[in-house]
């Protein structure tokens, strides 16, 4: 019997990490799609919650390669980050589905010498320039009808500027929905038609953009009325 997202949120759920529950779904139904031939590359793993998720929605045969420094604090590591990922996806069962890459997108990217890539999913810094490099660097590697996800897309104002700067009414990049803050796009040829419609789908996920920032600006500020104003739920989630 195959397994179901409940039994792989179970396990991912306690693993230390931001992301909703609608967010796992969105990656485990991606990972069950990556074709054979192809591999799983995610860009900052933490602690291993969708690293997790993905290996364990991934085909018979197709790997997962985890990118992250661990050690650097910039991007959420630190001394015990390592061995936390190797004992939660361990603890997954899922070790012989991942490879580690201990290092930044840029290096890995550059170094890239394995199959192409049917999943991306990018979770790293979240600036622009590190954003841009992430998309610059792994597009050369996708294969055609491959995807990219890409996480705090519509929360992080970098995120959300490289996205724009690469994605919006690209020639072979298109923008196919979001759960939340995750942003979805497809990599193939398509037609202008097609990229328009992508496009003003992109164009209104902005107004959910900022409505998350209008929210992280008045929870920064001490502005809680106006903060609640703009949620849609009580203790709405910003990611």
């Amino acid at each position: 019997m195959s397994t179901t997202f409940a039994e792989v949120w179970a396990i991912a759920e306690t693993v230390d990490g931001w992301l909703l529950p609608e967010q796992g779904r969105a990656l485990f139904e991606a990972a069950q799609r990556v074709q054979p031939g192809t591999v799983a590359v995610e860009i900052g793993s933490h602690r291993g919650k969708s690293a997790v998720i993905i290996a364990m929605g991934l085909p018979d045969g197709v790997t997962l390669t985890a990118v992250d420094p661990f050690d650097d604090p910039r991007w959420g590591g630190g001394p015990e980050s390592l061995s936390a990922f190797q004992a939660n996806i361990e603890r997954a069962g899922v070790t012989d589905r991942i490879e580690l890459f201990r290092g930044l997108s840029a290096e890995a990217s550059s170094t890239w010498s394995g199959a192409p890539v049917g999943f991306l999913w990018v979770d790293g810094a979240h600036d622009l320039e590190s954003t841009l490099t992430d998309f610059d660097g792994w597009k050369p590697h996708m294969a055609p009808h491959s995807f990219i996800y890409v996480h705090d897309a519509f929360s992080a104002v970098g995120t959300t500027r490289a996205i724009l700067q690469r994605f919006w009414f690209a020639k072979n990049v298109r923008y196919i929905g979001a759960a939340r803050t995750c942003a979805k796009f497809e990599v193939g040829d398509f037609s202008l038609f097609q990229r328009l419609v992508a496009g003003i789908k992109l164009t209104r996920r902005l107004f959910f953009f900022a409505r998350m920032v209008a929210i992280k600006i008045s929870r920064r500020r001490g502005w809680h009325g106006l903060e609640r104003f703009f949620m849609m739920v009580p203790n709405e989630p910003l990611i």
